[in-house]
């Protein structure tokens, strides 16, 4: 699963440094590419969990990045938990 989500405006390189290495600690992390403004996460399908997708949002909050992306991941972990 990819996600696209806008990155936190005018980052050093120390700050966009700390956060692709917090995303890549993210427990279902495949990949990271940055495309201008945004960035597009690639997560693991066959190991997401809620374990995650909690990670993630935590990691939104922190830098400030709109959660409404990571919707999806909850809809994707309640369809396999059925």
């Amino acid at each position: 699963m990819k996600i696209l989500f806008k990155k936190p405006s005018a980052l050093s390189a120390e700050k966009n440094n700390a956060l692709m290495t917090q995303l890549s600690d993210v427990l279902a992390y495949k990949g990271v590419e940055e495309m201008g403004t945004h960035l597009l996460l690639e997560l693991d399908n066959e190991s997401i969990e809620f374990d995650s997708i909690k990670q993630l949002f935590v990691l939104f909050k922190q830098w400030g990045i709109d959660q409404s992306p990571l919707e999806s991941l909850l809809q994707l972990v309640d369809m396999k938990d059925t």
